[in-house]
């Protein structure tokens, strides 16, 4: 039987433990209950939500005793990845990670970004309002904008803890659009109509993040995507489940 530690919180991460096989045990780690939930039920599954350090990693390893670590954060957890790769080196569990297929520009007006301080740079030569499509987590870059509360609009996951955190910055909930999931090319089109948006911003999320529906609606609306483009994987990465399982199961 094979025993396998997935770090989930993704839908690269759901549909993966969904096609394994009914008699593999697996423990996924989502970082909230909201991932958690978004996994199917299975025999042999159980969920561990909630940020975990390299130490914490270590901990869950030690406990569960897997037969490999299959890390399918996001791929800009660079922090998790690091932390969940360090743990299986320690713990002489080998670590495979797997890389989401990138999506392609088809003719949209898209400019490149190297990383979030970077995206900022650019941001602050452009004119008109923005439609900030990359999350919570990196709003401290884009704060530094001179004119972020008036321009900036935010597209968020759905979540108390994050309503709550954009409340304590004194953001305008007028400029919040909290949902879950990937938004279609025509709600991204109907969000930028809403707020004049000059240019979306987006991270190089792949296909499986949205990013094609976001080069969708930037061609429609004819204005640039500001694509910020995502940290190479540490020691290489899988691109495909098919090339997961063969290690897994040796086929």
């Amino acid at each position: 039987m094979t025993k396998l530690l997935v770090v989930a919180g993704t839908a690269d991460g759901a549909a993966f433990i969904a096609a394994q096989p009914q008699d593999t045990e697996i423990t996924a780690t989502t970082f909230s209950p909201l991932g958690a939930a978004c996994l199917a039920p299975r025999p042999g599954l159980k969920t561990v939500s909630g940020a975990l350090d390299e130490a914490g990693f270590t901990r869950l390893i030690a406990a569960e005793q897997p037969d490999f670590l299959v890390d399918l954060s996001h791929p800009f957890a660079v922090e998790v990845s690091a932390n969940a790769r360090a743990a299986a080196a320690a713990q002489n569990v080998p670590y495979l990670r797997y890389e989401r297929e990138a999506a392609a520009d088809a003719g949209a007006k898209v400019i490149r970004a190297a990383d979030f301080p970077a995206a900022v740079a650019i941001l602050r030569d452009m004119p008109g309002n923005i439609l900030l499509t990359v999350g919570s987590k990196t709003l401290p870059y884009f704060m530094e904008l001179p004119d972020f509360h008036d321009r900036v609009y935010l597209r968020v996951l759905a979540e108390s803890r994050i309503l709550r955190e954009l409340e304590e910055l004194h953001i305008d909930p007028a400029h919040v659009f909290a949902m879950k999931g990937v938004a279609t090319a025509e709600l991204n089109i109907a969000l930028a109509h809403y707020c004049n948006a000059a240019v979306i911003v987006s991270k190089e999320s792949g296909k499986a993040g949205g990013l094609p529906e976001k080069l969708a609606a930037a061609r429609a609306l004819d204005i640039p995507l500001l694509l910020i483009e995502r940290p190479r994987a540490q020691g290489g990465a899988y691109t495909s489940f098919a090339a997961l399982e063969n290690i897994i199961y040796n086929r």
